[in-house]
């Protein structure tokens, strides 16, 4: 996955159900953990969520394991 990639969200959330799509806006990598692993970070504009207001945009953060390809 890489920016510019439909989605689909594989794990509902608050507001968001199992099966919207979205498009990779940006990505990150996050900083390692107690074992040394690190995690892809994806920033998922999506189509099914407005605007909520001034500063808090549609898009919504997910892990790589929460999301596949549309």
């Amino acid at each position: 996955m890489h920016i510019g990639s439909l989605v689909k969200v594989a794990r509902a959330s608050a507001g968001v159900p199992k099966g919207s799509i979205g498009l990779i806006v940006d990505t990150r990598i996050s900083s390692p953990n107690a074992k040394g692993a690190s995690y892809f970070i994806h920033e998922v504009q999506l189509c099914c969520l407005p605007k909520r207001g001034r500063y808090q945009g549609g898009n919504r953060y997910y892990l790589e394991r929460d999301l596949a390809l549309a």
